[in-house]
């Protein structure tokens, strides 16, 4: 038998937020304000996981996703949720995480950039294979969910499906297929991880007879110690991107945004400002924040550890033709101690869902940098490196939500820090 609960709101993590007795129980494909009945899936010391078995009273912001594969592959968790609820889901959920964890409290978001589409807005996609099969992961486990189409990702990659699903049948080792496809140039750049590597003349087969022209390059990749290393490539290893009246050169091993409908709109906001003299950039990419910025100052200095995407961005300096910027291979905290003593102006920070490390944000509190601009992927990580640096003097200025990501739980946001 069921039990009936009342979802209060959404939470991180995808989930509607109940209570029963006094435990907090977590449930799957909820809505806010509705009554349902739930399915326990798991039980844990502070809490129970659960999933909607039955909507009593549905909320008023429920509706029907359009998703086939909804409820069964783990790729989204609100498509049955009203997009514009979405949205102030998660800038409650970015408020509230700053208040409970970086102990700051604010009464509203200063702004909200939602997506310009609510699906098809991926350009970049991680395809699992297992035993021949393409498709996602269902929520919570390693089962595969073999798939057809994906509603998130641009119509041409989901055209690419069934060259992809011809690939898969003929590399028995394959685990993964990574795609990126830019609209820019109607080109795709693919990653097919296997076991164990392929040999090129296979590749070169794969490109010439199954995969389609439009697919100008593809490397072999393996997994080892958690890293992919690159075993093969074939044909052109990078293609271009246009973010406003810039062109950027994005190669197979760079990260890049997922989001194309905001390619112009996400890195206008992150430069608005009054103009600077010194900008230092970390986790810089290809420049993809770096070029608006550019104009906002004097000079730009930035640093990226991954050696591929700093060669992207000192090309795109040189193919836009920005003369103020200048880019490194460096890990962040180097780029930091590296620049201690120096006056910056402003700090541009990007770190990946794991935020900063105790070490970088220590090195930020010394040098002081007059503003920061913090770009961040993880409420959590965020929410505990800004309690950081306001206890080292540093005030809010405001914060942005900016939905990279409908349909799923996952909140980006800029904040703007000043001391």
């Amino acid at each position: 038998m069921g039990l009936d609960l009342f979802v209060k709101k959404l939470v991180y993590g995808g989930y509607g937020l109940g209570e029963d007795k006094g435990k907090k129980f977590f449930i799957r494909y909820a809505a806010p304000k509705e009554l349902v009945e739930v399915e326990v899936l798991k039980e844990k010391k502070d809490y129970t996981e659960a999933v909607v078995k039955t909507v009593k009273i549905g909320s008023q912001w429920r509706r029907t996703p359009p998703c086939k594969y909804y409820t069964h592959c783990g790729g989204c968790q609100w498509q049955h949720i009203e997009y514009q609820e979405q949205l102030r889901a998660k800038a409650d959920i970015l408020l509230e995480s700053l208040e409970r964890i970086g102990k700051i409290k604010l009464d509203s978001v200063n702004g909200i950039l939602g997506s310009k589409e609510e699906f098809g807005y991926r350009t970049r996609v991680q395809f699992k294979i297992r035993e021949g099969h393409l498709g996602f992961f269902a929520w919570g486990s390693g089962e595969l969910v073999p798939i057809e189409e994906c509603l998130l990702a641009h119509p041409r990659i989901n055209q690419l499906i069934p060259s992809l699903k011809e690939t898969a049948r003929l590399i028995k080792e394959l685990q993964e297929v990574h795609v990126f496809y830019s609209p820019h140039e109607d080109e795709f750049l693919l990653k097919l991880i296997t076991i164990s590597p392929m040999e090129t003349q296979k590749l070169r087969k794969l490109k010439e007879h199954i995969l389609p022209k439009e697919v100008v390059g593809l490397g072999n990749y393996t997994l080892l110690g958690g890293r992919f290393i690159k075993r093969a490539v074939v044909g052109r290893e990078f293609t271009f991107v246009r973010s406003g009246r810039f062109i950027l050169r994005v190669s197979n091993d760079s990260f890049f945004q997922v989001n194309h409908t905001l390619y112009e709109d996400f890195p206008k906001l992150v430069a608005e400002g009054e103009k600077v003299k010194r900008i230092l950039e970390l986790h810089s990419g290809v420049g993809f924040f770096s070029f608006w910025l550019s104009e906002h100052c004097e000079f730009l200095f930035g640093s990226d550890a991954n050696q591929s995407a700093v060669k992207d961005a000192i090309y795109n300096a040189k193919l836009n033709q920005v003369s103020n910027v200048s880019f490194a291979h460096e890990k962040a905290i180097d780029t930091l101690k590296n620049h201690a003593g120096e006056v910056i102006d402003l700090l541009v920070l990007d770190p990946p869902r794991e935020g900063l490390s105790e070490g970088e944000a220590k090195l930020i509190v010394q040098n002081k940098p007059k503003r920061i601009i913090y770009i961040s992927c993880n409420p959590t990580t965020l929410a505990r490196d800004l309690k950081v640096l306001t206890s080292g003097g540093y005030k809010i200025e405001g914060v942005h939500l900016v939905d990279n990501f409908p349909q799923t739980y996952h909140i980006e946001s800029v904040v703007k820090i000043t001391i």
